[in-house]
């Protein structure tokens, strides 16, 4: 078995204007974006894979989708959202899955759709100190 790996860089929280661009990223210590996946937790609550091992997951890898991951030279692996809406909101993670790693390391943050209702907002704020406290 492997030893987990390490996350050298994690999301920020950003708050964005519907209709704006936004750029997550997340950089795996000595490993490259194939051994990484980005999820989003909605406001609902429902966790949904977007991109593991170099695949973008239906619908995020649907053609003419806002949302891309890209990789720099520098193992950072970008999750962009284009034209960012309302329900593109909640917690997003950047987790380590490395083939036979003992443990999964997990990095989070929130996205804030700024112009969206204030409860919703709150309510995302909150899912991520959550999260946080138990990394």
């Amino acid at each position: 078995m492997l030893a987990a790996g390490r996350i050298d860089k994690g999301p920020d929280n950003e708050g964005v204007q519907v209709g704006s661009d936004v750029q997550l990223k997340c950089m795996l210590h000595h490993r490259s974006c194939n051994h990484m996946m980005w999820s989003k937790t909605k406001l609902s609550n429902t966790i949904v894979q977007i991109y593991t091992a170099g695949i973008m997951l239906p619908p995020y890898g649907n053609p003419g989708s806002r949302y891309n991951v890209s990789v720099s030279p520098q193992r950072e692996c970008t999750l962009s959202i284009g034209r960012v809406e309302p329900d593109d909101a909640g917690s997003f993670t950047c987790t380590d899955v490395t083939p036979g790693s003992v443990t999964q390391l997990t990095k989070g943050a929130a996205l804030t759709v700024i112009g969206m209702c204030l409860a919703f907002s709150m309510l995302n704020i909150f899912m991520v100190q959550y999260m946080t406290a138990f990394q």
